[in-house]
């Protein structure tokens, strides 16, 4: 069968490339052809650039702000090492930039089914064109449609009323519907009037031994171990954390990620450029402790076995993270910064943990298999 998957731009994110590797990897190993559709977000018009470029100039005048580096035509050399792994890894189609692209690309090409999913692809203003992400551009294509861990990030309603309306029909088009929080389900029965099944997150389809093998030997065990962080979003308070973890367990502090996020000033361009993935990777592999603030973050302490904390990052969605703490009976993981109470020194009960894990991916297996062979 020739699959196309819907799911957000990808480059800037290790979770977001991690989970469509992933799923891309479970469903070749199936025996599926697979393409991952590359929709990037509407190219912006020439007014507005210019008068984007006039707001930087002005603040630079008032001594607001330093005027960043023009990061749209840097991100290539940015995130040349996630580029590269998207390139060698992850099958995908040409760029697409609006609707109408996506019309006469599926116009063009014979796919047997769309899979839109995972990651943040029903939250929109993450997703370039929220309808898109339902699937309007097939309009009466007999093409089967399913939703593959799709995720909404938080528990509360964001789409407009309008969008509803539209999204809600759209919905109902779809052959089969699953989503990657508990509370998804909720929200679709009584925002989008349809069913869906609680499924695992793609990455959480393989275990640790398929992550190794990715990873590879050589930088396994050969890079720096202790507590490793993730923090997408940076602040005193994370790393004050950090520290105090460091001392209560005697173990040293290492990340893996560019030495600046975009946004932040830097002096050279060099300080935005994003690590090699394998290397992110590794780290947990390589970890004491971890902490972090990052859905898949946690995601990979869990897959890894490692002891970790998750703090709360209420703008990117608390949903996703007690959704999958409460399945793999870990909540006493989950902080607030303002309430934090590590007690870091904790253990990973492994068969226990495998055997919940075990249990949803025969569920979720089940749930693709099922529906694509139909």
């Amino acid at each position: 069968m020739k699959i196309a998957i819907m799911t957000q731009p990808l480059g800037k994110n290790y979770g977001g490339i991690m989970q469509a590797w992933a799923l891309q990897h479970v469903l070749k190993r199936m025996g599926h052809e697979v393409v991952t559709i590359n929709r990037q977000p509407n190219q912006p018009s020439i007014a507005h650039k210019a008068a984007r470029l006039a707001y930087r100039a002005g603040m630079k005048a008032i001594g607001k702000r330093k005027a960043p580096i023009n990061f749209e035509k840097r991100l290539p050399y940015i995130l040349q090492n996630t580029q590269s792994f998207i390139d060698q890894h992850i099958t995908m189609s040409e760029p697409l930039y609006s609707t109408q692209q996506l019309r006469e690309h599926f116009d063009r090409e014979n796919y047997d089914a769309v899979i839109v999913g995972s990651d943040q692809v029903w939250r929109p203003k993450y997703s370039p064109c929220i309808e898109n992400f339902f699937l309007d551009f097939l309009e009466d294509k007999k093409i089967k449609r399913i939703a593959y861990a799709a995720s909404f990030g938080v528990d509360e309603w964001e789409f407009t009323e309008e969008q509803t309306q539209r999204c809600a029909a759209l919905a109902k088009q779809f052959d089969a519907i699953s989503v990657r929080e508990d509370s998804g389900v909720e929200l679709c029965r009584k925002h989008l009037g349809v069913e869906a099944t609680h499924v695992l997150d793609p990455t959480l389809l393989l275990d640790k031994a398929d992550y190794e093998q990715l990873i590879g030997a050589e930088r396994l065990n050969e890079k720096p171990s202790g507590v490793y962080t993730y923090f997408l979003d940076k602040t005193p308070e994370k790393f004050a954390l950090a520290q105090q973890v460091s001392q209560e367990l005697g173990e040293s502090i290492y990340s893996c990620r560019a030495r600046k996020s975009i946004g932040e000033d830097a002096s050279e361009i060099t300080d935005y450029i994003m690590p090699n993935i394998k290397d992110w990777l590794a780290g947990f592999a390589n970890a004491k402790f971890v902490l972090t603030d990052s859905f898949h973050g946690m995601v990979f302490s869990i897959l890894f076995q490692k002891p970790f904390r998750v703090i709360n990052n209420t703008g990117r969605g608390t949903a996703r993270f007690i959704s999958l703490l409460e399945l793999t009976q870990q909540t006493d993981c989950f902080i607030t910064i303002e309430k934090a109470k590590l007690n870091a020194v904790i253990s990973v009960c492994e068969k226990i943990l495998n055997i919940m894990l075990d249990d949803m991916r025969k569920k979720s297996d089940f749930y693709l298999g099922a529906f694509l062979n139909d």
